[in-house]
């Protein structure tokens, strides 16, 4: 799944969304392997936000994976993508404060 480039866009985009400059899962043997080197990655004022993308994107690609083969759902980046920023502010508001981190004021998060 680390390897589609559907899969690798959506990373891109919520990563740069986010403001966090570590790279995209790639070729690590183990998704805790890409969740080190992309703590190595990122400044320590945003690692706390790191942690709950690392979790929350994942969940999210698997999600639309499962709408794609058992809804017959066309996949769309920009429509996951936005499902993403939208679970993050649910996220956020649930106690996930590493994400007020990079969430904008304006969301009312904070």
């Amino acid at each position: 799944l680390l390897a589609c480039p559907f899969t690798k866009q959506t990373w891109r985009i919520t990563l740069d969304w986010a403001r966090i400059p570590a790279q995209p899962p790639a070729n690590e043997p183990t998704m805790l392997d890409g969740r080190l080197r992309a703590k190595a990655q990122t400044p320590p004022t945003l690692r706390k936000a790191l942690q709950p993308i690392t979790l929350l994107v994942p969940w999210m690609i698997w999600k639309q994976r499962n709408e794609c083969v058992f809804d017959n759902a066309r996949p769309s980046i920009d429509a996951l993508v936005d499902r993403i920023k939208d679970e993050a502010k649910c996220w956020a508001q649930a106690g996930a404060k590493g994400l007020r981190v990079v969430l904008p004021a304006s969301w009312d998060v904070h």
